[in-house]
């Protein structure tokens, strides 16, 4: 007679395949769910799977995919958990994992995660986790977190980090004497070009609220990085000629996307501008595969629209000067590559459970994009009653070859 732990395992398997509609895929999950089970305590994986049921049901079975391999205490096959965040052909289980939990559910979701995760202790679960750690797979030259411009198939990511480094630098366009101030720093790589570029080290400052890279920037390079939160600050009027962001607005809260942006638009002189990058969602009800970035991978996010950002810009009195789409695939690729070649020295830094998430992380976020879920663009915002039209140096030089100039290609699926 089989016992009650055995007849539970049987039970929550079946109720896997009839969600996933696939016998193929459930005779795989099958036969793993017991391999591990007669290797482990029969408790233990009881509590293991059982929690893979619950979150299934509630979150979707996106959210349920990556809790059950992230939580993993063995190191992950890279080459199986690319293809298994990133090559879903069975459409079935493709609809299923893209549409389940259904949207209103998916927005309920969003909403309560915030309010649950502090967005600032967020930002440092995610950024104050090793200055190391993130050295080893971001580039050695500048150490971007953020999209790169590969232009050519032939590009590392050390070149393709610079060609987008010249790209935001001709967005800023700063000129010595100006005062520049940048919302989330990164590892200082923006303030050091635009330092280099102008020779001004006193005009210029950031604001972060990661403290690790506060004290990276402050050892490296000692500009004036202050720890503040960007969202309640106070910001005096006209008093910066040029406000930048990289990868910040992400971490807004929507409702406080409007108030930011009216107070930016205050702060900056009538002749600056603003200069924001950031990844937006495409649709009004947050992609399923979202769901795990509001709460394990970047803690209190909550991602808006690009709708959403061009009303918010309106409505705070900006006006779009420059707008590009840029593909973000390809430096997802690039990380998740160089954080393989380095697992060694991940592991000892930061431990299995987390080279694992981060594993997992990059490569389901290459699979939001190329699903096109979600969508980089940076745009170029000036004041409505700007005396001038702003034009940007960038239009000067040959950018033919650049994302902007064909951004149809960024747009196809892989």
């Amino acid at each position: 007679m089989k016992s009650k732990a055995q007849l539970v395992v049987e039970a929550s398997l079946f109720w896997y395949f009839l969600k996933s509609q696939s016998l193929s895929f459930c005779i795989g999950f099958f036969h793993r769910i017991f391999a591990q089970v007669l290797a482990m305590n029969i408790f233990s994986a009881l509590k293991r799977y059982l929690l893979v049921v619950v979150e299934a049901l509630l979150c979707g079975p996106s959210y349920a995919r990556f809790f059950y391999w992230s939580r993993n205490t063995r190191i992950l096959d890279p080459d199986a958990t690319w293809d298994r965040f990133t090559k879903l052909e069975n459409r079935y289980i493709r609809g299923l994992f893209r549409h389940y939990p259904p949207a209103p559910m998916r927005q309920l979701l969003t909403t309560l995660y915030p309010k649950f995760r502090d967005r600032v202790k967020g930002i440092a679960y995610h950024y104050d986790i090793s200055n190391d750690f993130y050295r080893l797979f971001l580039d050695r030259d500048y150490m971007l977190y953020t999209c790169a411009d590969f232009l050519s198939g032939q590009d590392t990511i050390e070149v393709a980090q610079r060609q987008k480094a010249d790209f935001i630098l001709n967005l800023i366009d700063p000129q010595p004497g100006e005062r520049i101030l940048e919302l989330g720093c990164g590892w200082g790589c923006m303030m050091k070009l635009i330092y280099e570029h102008t020779g001004d080290r006193d005009n210029l400052s950031g604001y972060t609220l990661s403290v690790e890279q506060k004290r990276f920037i402050d050892e490296a390079y000692g500009f004036n990085v202050e720890l503040k939160d960007v969202v309640t600050t106070d910001y005096a009027p006209a008093s910066w000629d040029k406000i930048y962001s990289i990868g910040c607005m992400e971490h807004v809260p929507k409702n406080q996307l409007l108030p930011l942006a009216q107070k930016l638009a205050a702060a900056i002189k009538p002749t600056g501008h603003l200069v924001h990058y950031f990844f937006c969602q495409m649709s009004a009800a947050p992609p399923a595969k979202m769901l795990v970035g509001g709460a394990d991978v970047f803690p209190g996010v909550e991602l808006a629209t690009w709708q959403q950002h061009l009303d918010t810009f309106e409505q705070a009195g900006l006006r779009v000067a420059h707008h590009s789409i840029h593909d973000y695939r390809p430096t997802l690729r690039a990380w998740f590559e160089r954080l393989v070649a380095h697992q060694i020295e991940a592991v000892e830094l930061v431990g299995v459970r987390t080279y694992n998430r981060y594993l997992c992380y990059l490569a389901e976020a290459w699979r939001l994009f190329n699903d096109r879920d979600l969508l980089l663009m940076r745009f170029v915002l000036t004041r409505q009653d700007a005396p001038k039209v702003w034009v940007s140096p960038l239009y000067a030089t040959d950018r033919t070859k650049s994302p902007v100039a064909q951004p149809e290609a960024v747009l196809q699926p892989a």
